[in-house]
């Protein structure tokens, strides 16, 4: 889906263009069992080898944190615009004491990471409770951080309640963002290797990695869950529809991914690949690269890029025939997709958290007079049958409408559709986060922020501030709340067991699990009726 961030940018006016998807290649994969690992010392106590060399850790938190971890080649020089490729092997262990850099990002929104970062970022961390075997088979969390697919690093998230209550072995990726990460060119996709969805590739790369290594910081390369919010829950879809994540996991939890769904056309729907290579060029002719362009923008400094690429960049998969054959929607549609356990949802309130965005950049707040033209942003063509659907009389004001328009289009409706769509196939179970009294990271508003885009964050990844550096712990009830979702989310291979604390989606009652005080509960049809379901099933949105 187009990132929630940069939704939000072209809706407040900044003049932030956004482009199309393009194609991905698989990440090639270093041989288990080659002659480099046979040849390595025996790891010390506490380090861990993995098949490129030994690694150590640093304890923190009553869990041990194995940082900076290579799982794919730097992507500089020639390798810029280039499927990852395997790290070069070493024989010293390794200290895995401090994060890697970011990835280059060239905007700090206060939401996803901070502007900086270089190109050489193909880096992963695995948290794991102190005392872990290596024969302890563990569960597996793979989180991919949100932002965009613009911004963002997996060293924001703290990783310890989910390993140290959760029992799981947590690994936070990095991956390829901007312009590097997702961007199409004739004169690179011509090359003859996959292209355009390099950052997805990253996590296909970082997915092979695991099953390869995890097994031995004690966890289990057959209990492997992908989850993500936002962007990142658009990826873990995406991965769910991609061939070319077969096998790499074995449970999906997506947060907030919904727009995956979204159909041609449409704000925040994927992009073709023919869109994508049209922006790839215009981004050529703008640094002066139309001669021996591949040559010409691999040679660029990684500052360059980023000082000019916000006109053209793309948030969102493209649909290019390899690593995306088809849209996702399609592949949920047709059952042309991997069967795994799924979990889909979002936050009961999404659209404040943009609308809060809004309000800061732009510095006023809707009225009666400006809000249809706020509204035809992110609803283009559909615009007056939203304003027909969301009349001003229903409604507090026109802020409340626009806030809650966008998380029925961009997140429930959507999402709802993709889990009714998989549901024929495979396991899925629906869940809204519904807590309104979510600790806020976000500056005063003149509005009710209540379950707002990122809030859950802070329930799994204790502190999650957002990026700016103020944290708010929970109180005793969302404590509680926490628990429940730290087990669910670490626990994804026993869904099936939980029976009516947790029911399996049924098409038929549109039941939806509500993550909300003092205990979660399952509901029937209240979410398709909260969220005009029926009314964007018909709009033709997805």
């Amino acid at each position: 889906m187009k990132s929630a961030i940069h939704m939000l940018l072209a809706a407040t006016a900044i003049g932030v263009a956004m482009y199309g998807p393009a194609v991905a290649q698989e990440a090639p994969t270093a041989p288990e069992g080659s002659a480099q690992e046979a040849t390595l010392p025996p790891p010390t106590a506490g380090d861990v080898r993995t098949d490129a060399g030994p690694v150590s850790g640093i304890e923190q938190g009553g869990m041990m944190a194995y940082l900076g971890i290579p799982y794919a080649a730097p992507p500089v020089g020639d390798l810029r615009w280039r499927p990852p490729q395997p790290p070069e092997p070493w024989t010293a262990t390794r200290k895995g004491t401090t994060f890697a850099s970011d990835c280059a990002q060239n905007s700090d929104l206060g939401v996803f990471g901070r502007a900086g970062g270089t190109e050489d970022c193909l880096y992963l961390n695995v948290f794991a409770a102190q005392g872990a075997r290596p024969d302890a088979k563990r569960p597996v969390l793979v989180w991919l951080h949100g932002g965009s697919l613009w911004v963002g690093s997996g060293r924001d998230y703290d990783a310890s309640k989910l390993a140290v209550e959760g029992g799981a072995i947590v690994v936070t990726v990095n991956y390829r963002l901007g312009l590097f990460g997702l961007f199409a060119h004739p004169a690179i996709d011509d090359e003859g290797h996959d292209f355009a969805n390099y950052g997805f590739m990253d996590q296909q790369a970082a997915l092979d990695w695991v099953q390869r290594n995890i097994e031995r910081f004690g966890g289990d390369p057959g209990n492997v869950t992908i989850s993500g919010e936002s962007s990142g829950g658009t990826a873990v879809l995406g991965h769910v529809a991609s061939p070319r994540s077969a096998g790499k996991f074995q449970h999906a939890i997506a947060m907030s991914g919904g727009a995956v769904a979204l159909s041609p056309g449409n704000f925040g729907a994927p992009f073709d690949l023919a869109d994508a290579r049209a922006s790839g060029s215009a981004f050529a002719a703008a640094v002066g690269c139309t001669e021996r362009s591949a040559d010409c923008m691999r040679a660029l400094p990684t500052k360059r890029i980023l000082d000019e690429q916000t006109p053209f960049l793309i948030n969102q998969m493209i649909i290019d025939g390899t690593t995306f054959p088809e849209r996702p929607s399609e592949a949920f549609k047709s059952g042309r997709f991997n069967r795994v356990t799924l979990i889909n949802g979002n936050t009961r309130n999404e659209g404040t958290f943009f609308t809060a965005f809004r309000e800061s950049l732009v510095g006023t707040t809707l009225t009666e007079s400006d809000y249809a033209s706020a509204m035809s942003v992110y609803f283009r063509k559909l615009t007056p049958k939203v304003v027909e659907a969301y009349p001003l009389k229903d409604y507090a004001n026109p802020t409340d409408i626009y806030a809650t328009a966008v998380t029925d289009y961009l997140f429930a409706c959507s999402g709802l559709a993709m889990t009714r769509w998989a549901s024929q196939y495979m396991p899925v179970y629906a869940y809204e986060f519904s807590d309104g009294t979510a600790p806020s990271y976000i500056a005063q508003t003149t509005f009710p922020l209540l379950s707002a885009h990122t809030f859950e964050l802070s329930y799994l990844f204790p502190g999650f501030h957002g990026g700016d550096g103020t944290t708010v712990k929970l109180n005793s009830l969302q404590e509680r709340l926490s628990k429940a979702m730290v087990t669910y989310w670490t626990q994804a291979s026993g869904m099936a067991e939980r029976g009516d604390e947790w029911p399996r989606y049924d098409p038929a009652r549109d039941n939806v699990m509500e993550l909300v005080q003092p205990a979660p509960k399952s509901r029937d049809q209240a979410f398709r009726i909260a969220h005009k379901c029926d009314f964007w099933d018909a709009s033709g949105a997805y």
